[in-house]
């Protein structure tokens, strides 16, 4: 009988655990829906990319703290 009991326990936190997963996974849907409703909308601050900065261009940013003295990196 021990076993049994086990096993629907660990049933019940499995089920407990996949229900606070799907809800996380709405969760981060929800914000990068509207992050990019954000990234759209001019009037909010910061959420557009500067100059000539591109989303995702898988380029590395320099660190200012590894410039040189002419300003380079």
């Amino acid at each position: 009988m021990k076993h049994e009991e086990q096993a629907e326990a660990l049933e019940r936190d499995a089920d407990r655990l996949e229900e606070q997963g799907e809800r996380v996974d709405r969760q981060i849907e929800e914000m990068r829906s509207d992050w990019e409703t954000k990234e759209k909308d001019a009037s909010v601050p910061g959420a557009q990319p500067e100059g000539g900065e591109q989303e995702e261009s898988g380029a590395a940013e320099t660190d200012p703290d590894e410039e040189d003295e002419e300003g380079g990196p």
